[in-house]
């Protein structure tokens, strides 16, 4: 018999590409999971998905898209044995709403090399401050990079990068020192929005940590 009972298409991000899995059930988290993982890790959960039989993707530290909004993963999957469970879905997953205004650009310190991470959060604190609810230093440039295993560059942040708020396509030449003098002043004239990286939290939700980066 046909189940009555019907999921959803949902978008799964993996790198510069994105694959739709179909007939995934949203729903609220349990009552009693829902405390436990904001206990451990310090963020409410928004919603719980079920996944469906035979499904083989990794939903570990992913950001998926549901209801027009992203969302990543927290924790790691619940699975059932899937012979023993008379629905269609077999695997629970908890998704958190993520806070996302665009990429960030992170020029090495070491080599001056471009790195773009996409689905980030970042603000810029050098006019007003927002209310985000956590200790911030004013006067600065933060950037929320959120743990996502399918990213194509990943490349980790250190104390001392360039971090451009935004796709930034600018290029330093670095074939001599006298270039590379000349390549930062044209790039701080750039009117690109950045700063030096001078602290680096890391948060984790699953498997990867989070990136929380101030820079000045």
């Amino acid at each position: 018999m046909k189940s009555l009972i019907r999921g959803i298409d949902i978008l799964l991000y993996s790198g510069s590409t994105t694959e739709t899995v179909s007939n995934v059930l949203v729903g609220q988290p349990i009552t009693s999971l829902a405390a436990e993982m904001t206990q451990e890790t310090g963020v409410q959960q928004s919603y719980t998905i079920a996944i469906p039989k035979g499904d083989t993707h990794d939903w570990t530290s992913r950001i998926v898209e549901f209801f027009g909004e992203r969302f990543r993963t927290v924790g790691y999957p619940i699975q059932g044995i899937e012979e023993n469970i008379p629905l269609c879905w077999h695997k629970q997953v908890n998704v958190q709403r993520l806070d996302v205004t665009g990429s960030c650009t992170i020029y090495s310190k070491v080599d001056y090399g471009r790195h773009i991470i996409d689905n980030v959060y970042a603000f810029n604190d050098r006019g007003s401050a927002p209310e985000i609810g956590v200790n911030i230093q004013k006067g600065a440039l933060h950037v929320h990079i959120y743990a996502d295993r399918a990213r194509e560059d990943s490349y980790i942040p250190t104390i001392g990068d360039i971090i451009v708020d935004g796709e930034c396509d600018f290029e330093f030449d670095t074939s001599s020192q006298e270039s590379t003098s000349q390549s930062m002043k044209e790039f701080r004239e750039s009117g690109a929005v950045f700063g030096v990286i001078g602290e680096i939290r890391t948060v984790s939700y699953g498997s990867l940590p989070d990136f929380i980066i101030t820079a000045n």
